[in-house]
């Protein structure tokens, strides 16, 4: 029984992530998304009291998948350079094709997040943190092992996320950059500096 509940709610958050893209939140009405879901207009209030909460709620969902991906990933046999590049491609693979999932994830760069930012401080800001705390223990291994300088861990965890969301930006906002998303991940890497990290050209 719990398994089933379990995969209609994750059915109900597909659904609705679809809406959401197509139409915005202010657009994204319940029956539209019980409708996709398949699923009765009560039904979705069960899982979801109302909308902000369904926006939290596929949030809360697109950063699980996230954090399933680098669990997956680290995981696997390659330099810490080469396994951030594999999370980092995954996640820009898998939401490329949805420009709208920016205003999700980084909500700040919309409007009507700031309706619910109390909300979305309390639910899913922590699910933010274990997201960067996760890859700033991978920063801190290639920092042992030398393939990284010696940084912040956390900040440099941070700033491979925003490396992320420029990615996404420059489809979301129609900017012609050719190849964004592995010119982000190389200014991550590398920055824009001519400097060798050593103090010297």
């Amino acid at each position: 029984m719990r398994n089933k509940s379990i995969a209609k709610r994750e059915a109900i958050l597909k659904a609705a992530f679809g809406v959401f893209c197509d139409r915005g939140y202010y657009e994204m009405r319940m029956d539209d998304v019980a409708r996709s879901a398949g699923v009765a207009k009560g039904t979705v209030y069960l899982y979801f009291k109302d909308k902000p909460d369904l926006y939290l709620g596929i949030t809360r969902w697109l950063i699980a998948q996230a954090l399933g991906i680098v669990r997956e990933v680290v995981r696997e046999p390659l330099s810490v350079q080469g396994r951030l590049t594999r999370i980092f491609n995954r996640w820009t693979e898998s939401l490329l094709l949805y420009p709208a999932a920016i205003d999700l994830l980084f909500p700040e760069s919309r409007t009507e997040g700031y309706s619910i930012s109390r909300r979305f401080h309390m639910r899913v800001k922590p699910e933010i943190i274990r997201l960067v705390d996760t890859i700033a223990e991978l920063i801190k291994e290639g920092v042992r092992a030398g393939e990284f300088r010696k940084v912040e861990p956390r900040l440099a965890a941070l700033s491979f996320l925003n490396a992320f969301r420029s990615s996404l930006l420059i489809v979301a906002r129609g900017i012609k950059v050719k190849s964004a998303s592995a010119r982000s991940l190389d200014l991550f890497f590398n920055g824009i500096s001519t400097f060798n990290g050593k103090g010297g050209r």
